[in-house]
């Protein structure tokens, strides 16, 4: 069966159970197919067909997922459009998959320039049957970062999905479940959060719109009785740090994305042993995830590298050296029913990552550009990756991909971007920019025309000028080089004027916090949150201290907001 097939059947056979809660709003598995079937009529009218691409542009939300059932039933491709990215990257992945309209709200339509097809509002529908659709027609494409310096559309069928979340072995997924989704809809994760939950007859809860602080999200895991969730590794970490008792009602929880701390995970198996740990590894192309592992004490009693496992079903697995031949340590590659089609319009890169299995003839495996081990019992150990891709959370960062988008700023000749940090935590992007015009202080106004191109994920965290970046004998960036320069501690761009000193109680509680997130003496009322160092894990932190010394709860997005200490105690007290 087809993922909506599968979603139909548990609203024939028990309609009244709910599908969707998101605060006040809950909908029934009937209501959900229900209202869904109506708008996928209307999307056929519009001309959707069987691999269709439909972007959608709403917020986390009912709304959304209703969307994406709707085009699913209309035989189309869901392409998530999230409306916290630019105008600039929207557009792009518009015009990459040529998608004939978007699904969205009255109030979000305006900011695209494609027809719309509001969620809200009623429509001419088509009548007779809906398309018939098979296992390996598209169901989604997900843009990740390129390593060519373009975003790279990865398809996928509902094949994949279905091998994911119909009767998977690696959790128990049933009608019982609670599943929370507050992953990014733009992050594969989601695929596994919605129709993990829709598929199995499981109840969906549903989480803010935008960023929730760790703390939110607790509560409303809490509020909700959440059973099962998935979390990207930095935010694990955070929870387990500062807000562990929340995660006490869950029955399983996986985390991915990222290494995954032993000492963290070791800390939650001792004080939470009702909840299954599950360390889930797996690329955008192979559906979500590829391995898993249930972890149990003894696997995370020292601090070793803790294992991302087995392949789970309908799934295969090759450690293989530069020849292809079998080895013990080597690059991975997956095969089996999760694989996708390939890159939307890119059928040499496509060539290039989705080889031949040289012991399955006709079948393709994907070069996941990671490093393995794979121990005699079939578990596989993560060992890095071989190029420059880093994970931040969760999301794929290219670094090429955001220096040509410095690069094309006409106040900079050159640019290098490099990862430093050995944890998901310290993990951060270091920017290095080359002036067009040597001594020019350029970093806050590149800052300024990179945010209206690149997602926040894809934003450095630190900005330095140089005069000219290191080069190899081949004349290319050296990176080691770079990261080196990186690794001694590169100074943020300063403010350019010295700020006046914090005013009042909550500027005063802000300043003090933010001097110990970043190790300074002094914090000036109007110092950058981001000019400093910050990043979203450490935005958690601040929201996290921020509940416990002013009893204030604050959501991470209100950091983005709100960079500036002046700024965010004039937020807390106006909310």
């Amino acid at each position: 069966m087809r993922v909506h097939e599968l979603v139909a059947a548990h609203a024939a056979t028990a309609p009244g159970n709910d599908a969707i809660v998101h605060g006040d709003t809950v909908l029934s598995y009937a209501e959900l197919d229900a209202r869904a079937e109506r708008l996928a009529r209307r999307l056929m009218a519009a001309g959707v067909t069987p691999d269709t691409p439909v972007g959608v542009f709403l917020e986390r939300s009912p709304a959304f997922v209703l969307a994406v059932l709707a085009v699913l039933k209309a035989g189309g491709a869901y392409v998530p459009l999230d409306p916290a990215y630019p105008p600039v990257r929207l557009s792009m992945m518009l015009e990459a998959t040529g998608a004939p309209v978007v699904v969205t709200t009255g109030e979000l339509a305006s900011r695209l320039e494609a027809p719309a097809l509001l969620v809200e509002a009623d429509g001419p529908a088509a009548d007779g049957p809906l398309p018939a659709v098979r296992q390996d027609n598209l169901a989604y494409i997900m843009f990740t970062s390129g390593s060519t310096g373009v975003p790279k559309g990865a398809s996928i069928t509902h094949r994949g999905i279905t091998r994911l979340v119909a009767d998977p072995g690696y959790v128990t997924l049933d009608a019982g479940e609670s599943v929370l989704h507050a992953s990014s809809t733009s992050f594969d994760a989601a695929t596994f959060e919605i129709w993990g939950a829709l598929a199995n007859g499981a109840r969906l809860v549903v989480g803010p719109a935008g960023r929730p602080s760790a703390h939110e999200l607790g509560t409303l895991m809490r509020e909700q009785g959440v059973t099962t969730a998935f979390l990207t590794t930095g935010l694990f970490h955070l929870m387990v740090d500062e807000c562990l008792d929340d995660l006490a009602g869950l029955r399983q929880l996986l985390t991915g994305g990222d290494v995954l701390s032993p000492s963290r995970a070791r800390r939650l198996l001792a004080e939470l042993p009702g909840v299954v740990l599950v360390n889930a590894y797996g690329p955008t192309e192979v559906t979500t995830f590829t391995t898993c592992q249930v972890l149990t004490p003894e696997m995370v009693a020292t601090d070793a590298p803790v294992p991302i496992g087995t392949a789970i079903d309908d799934t295969w697995l090759r450690v293989l050296d530069d020849d292809l031949l079998p080895a013990e340590v080597g690059h991975l590659y997956a095969g089996g029913g999760g694989l996708a089609r390939g890159y939307l319009n890119d059928p040499a890169l496509t060539a290039q990552r989705f080889v031949p299995d040289p012991w399955l003839p006709g079948e393709r495996i994907y070069a996941t550009g990671d490093l393995a081990r794979m121990r005699l019992d079939g578990v596989v150990e993560f060992l890095g990756r071989a190029d420059q891709q880093i994970k931040r959370r969760g999301f794929r960062v290219e670094p090429v991909e955001i220096e040509e988008a410095l690069r094309q700023d006409p106040l900079v000749r050159d640019a290098g971007v490099v990862a430093v940090g050995a944890d998901a935590e310290s993990k951060v992007l270091v920017a290095y920019l080359v002036p067009a015009v040597p001594g020019d202080d350029v970093t806050a106004r590149v800052r300024e025309g990179l945010r209206e191109r690149l997602p926040a994920y894809l934003m450095p965290d630190r900005w330095a000028s140089a005069a000219s970046l290191p080069l190899n004998v081949n004349g290319k960036l050296d990176r080691p080089a770079l990261r080196a320069l990186a690794e001694a501690g590169p100074a943020p761009a300063p403010p350019p004027v010295a700020t006046a000193a914090p005013r009042g109680e909550v500027e005063t509680e802000l300043a003090r916090i933010w001097g110990e997130l970043f190790g300074k003496d002094r914090i000036g009322r109007d110092d950058d949150f981001f000019e400093l160092g910050g990043h979203s894990l450490l935005a958690g932190r601040l929201s996290a201290r921020l509940r416990g010394s002013l009893g204030r709860r604050m959501p991470v997005s209100a950091v983005f907001d709100h960079p500036t200490i002046a700024e965010l105690a004039d937020y807390l007290r106006r909310s």
